[in-house]
Parts: structure tokens; C-alpha cells; sequence
């Protein structure tokens, strides 16, 4: 995990866990599960608001599983 904002530098960071897929909104992680898909650890700075997302490591495997993703190729 972080222990700055990767935005301005600062320490003052705050967290939540979210689900990945809601009842209103998209499947963020598709792919991971029905019953309990994948989590999000959500980091906010609190000095500049820049939000950082990761995979809770619990499940990662999860989305490595996942046919909906695949490997990372940058234009």
C-alpha cells in the first residue's frame, strides 16, 4: 500500500473498502465473483483529492482469474 499521495506527496491519507460492483452502478471488476466479487481499498489524500484505487490482495487472484481481463499493452 501507499504512504504518500502519488499526486502531491503528502501523508494525510484517508481509506475505505468498497465492493467493486454496486446495485446501481458498473461491475468495476467483472468476472470476480457473484456472491462477493473483489473489493476495493479506495485511498484519498486529504490535502489534494486525488484518489488512488487497489485490488484488496485478498483478491487479486480473483481478477487474475478473470476472462475479462487480459495484459496491459499501451498504445
Amino acid at each position: 500500500m501507499i504512504k504518500e499521495c502519488q499526486a502531491c506527496g503528502q501523508t494525510h491519507l484517508l481509506a475505505a473498502t468498497t465492493a467493486s460492483n454496486g446495485g446501481y452502478g458498473p461491475n468495476l471488476l467483472p468476472g470476480t465473483g457473484s456472491w462477493r466479487p473483489a473489493r476495493f481499498e479506495v485511498v484519498v489524500c486529504g490535502k489534494c483529492g486525488y484518489v488512488h484505487w487497489f485490488v484488496q490482495k485478498e483478491d487479486l487472484d480473483k481478477v487474475k482469474r478473470s476472462k475479462h481481463f487480459r495484459p496491459y499493452r499501451p498504445s
